[in-house]
């Protein structure tokens, strides 16, 4: 079934919903309803029952905002499917498939104890290794191997088209394993090294995975590009010459199914942080929605604008990665900021996007997807945001901390140092596990396909043929004369 059947699918599948709850709804009383939205996040201890039904806890909110978030590997797909080659799609498809099998396996198995369990330290969790999926400080198992899988996602975008089937599942479990856990640990962990054991009075503020989703995604992603060198024909005797992909239509239905799965991200975080509930949450989750949709419209507004200025054209492909970019350094810091501080973030993030990608070329860097220019850029933009732009009132509401950014002068600049150093960790744990994955790789010759494999398809050669097998019979009909 085509993407366009997909989409129609969904959309189709959204409405009846709708209009199934339009009509449930019209039949109970105002009051009850009214009750009833009163319930969504009533906090129930331990062990009793509440009389009033139904009940929901801030941790089933979380969970359902882990489904959009999982919903984002769709759109995913989608993008690297159509910013790929038809000769390629099979291979894109089945890899993509296969990163998201291996890393629930392996964020169960260790990946989650490593990063929500007991400390250890400071340093790494020690505790919860096989999850039985219960939910520990309000961190369920589903919400955050979404999170884990969506940086194992982000890297592979940036391999595609030239890297052998064997490099998915080595780099998905070096990150759901080693890097994403203790990145997470260090960052979110009340008790972590980088929040209470350096004596300093403000944390390091990420809010929704700035660094722990699209850093280390995209951080892993470019060193893997840089090792993996770019495809043939991408650059040759130093000149730029672009490998366009085969669906645009898959490439802005891609991204919209993105914007609409960041929602989870986002609004998800905020009842980990919020966990009690009530008026406070609500209203905090409504400015995050907010705040998120002005940095996306902006930053694609503005890349869009600024590419076409250079080219004279007007790119899908680069108003679609804007967006992107957008949402991604919104990650960072989108509860803790107002909105017409996402809306700078936004243009700053437009700005950002075009820069890197532009950079990428010119240091002769072939990133399929501009997948690093996305989300490593953008998600160290976010975090740096923070530090100047962060309400000193949010903070204390998410975090309890009396800091802020520099701009409100409360600690401001305790707060930004805080956000360098935690940039810098951050950076270096994820480069150095990077490194030593793909070099290895590379030393025993498992990193690349081979000349004649990559020419003729990834498909053609190592899975049975292309993905669109009535392209091949054209073809051949057309060779033969018929």
């Amino acid at each position: 079934m085509h993407l366009e059947s997909w989409g129609c699918s969904f959309f189709f599948l959204a409405c009846t919903a709708f209009l199934l709850g339009s009509v449930v709804a019209s039949g109970v009383d105002p009051d009850e309803r009214q009750d009833q939205r009163r319930f969504l996040v009533e906090q129930v201890p331990p062990g009793q029952v509440s009389n009033n039904s139904p009940t929901y806890t801030a941790s089933d909110f979380v969970l359902l905002n882990g489904f959009l978030i999982f919903f984002m590997q769709i759109g995913f797909v989608s993008a690297e499917s159509g910013q790929g080659r038809a000769k390629n799609v099979r291979n894109i498809l089945l890899k993509n498939s296969v990163n998201i099998m291996l890393c629930a396996v392996c964020w169960w198995a260790v990946g989650y104890a490593f990063a929500y369990g007991k400390t250890a330290g400071g340093l790494l969790g020690v505790s919860h290794f096989f999850s039985d999926g219960e939910t520990f400080d309000s961190k369920p198992w589903f919400f955050t191997w979404a999170f884990c899988l969506s940086a194992v996602t982000i890297a592979s975008g940036c391999l595609a088209e030239r890297t052998h089937l064997f490099v998915y599942p080595v780099y998905t479990a070096v990150v759901s394993i080693v890097v994403h856990p203790v990145v997470a640990h260090w960052v979110w962990a009340p008790d972590s090294w980088l929040n209470s054991r350096i004596g300093c009075p403000c944390r390091f503020l990420d809010f929704a995975g700035g660094a722990v989703v699209h850093i280390v995604g995209g951080l892993t992603g470019l060193i893997g590009a840089i090792l993996c060198g770019p495809r043939m024909g991408r650059f040759e005797d130093g000149v730029n010459k672009e490998i366009p992909g085969h669906d645009v239509s898959s490439v802005s239905l891609g991204s919209l199914m993105l914007w609409f799965g960041w929602f989870g991200f986002n609004c998800g975080s905020t009842y980990i942080y919020m966990a009690d509930g009530g008026p406070a949450a609500s209203a905090a989750v409504s400015r995050v929605a907010l705040n998120m949709t002005l940095c996306a419209s902006a930053a694609g507004m503005t890349s869009l604008v600024v590419a076409s200025l250079q080219t004279g054209t007007f790119d899908l492909a680069v108003c679609c990665n804007g967006l992107m970019a957008g949402l991604s350094a919104s990650t960072a810091n989108v509860g803790f900021i107002t909105p017409w501080a996402s809306c700078i973030t936004g243009i700053l993030a437009g700005l950002l996007y075009v820069g890197c990608s532009r950079l990428l070329v010119r240091l002769g860097i072939d990133d399929p997807l501009d997948s690093s220019a996305i989300h490593c850029g953008s998600g160290l933009l976010g975090v740096v945001v923070s530090g100047f732009l962060a309400r000193p009132a949010y903070v204390r509401s998410m975090v309890g901390r009396s800091c802020g950014g520099l701009v409100y002068g409360t600690r401001g600049g305790i707060q930004l140092g805080m956000q360098m150093l935690g940039l810098a960790v951050s950076i270096a744990w994820t480069a150095f596990w990077s490194v030593v994955t793909f070099v290895t790789l590379k030393r025993f010759n498992l990193l690349r396909v081979d000349q004649q494999t990559e020419l003729a398809g990834i498909d053609n050669m190592e899975h049975g043929g292309p993905a669109y097998p009535e392209f091949l019979q054209r073809v051949q009909s057309s060779r033969t004369g018929f």
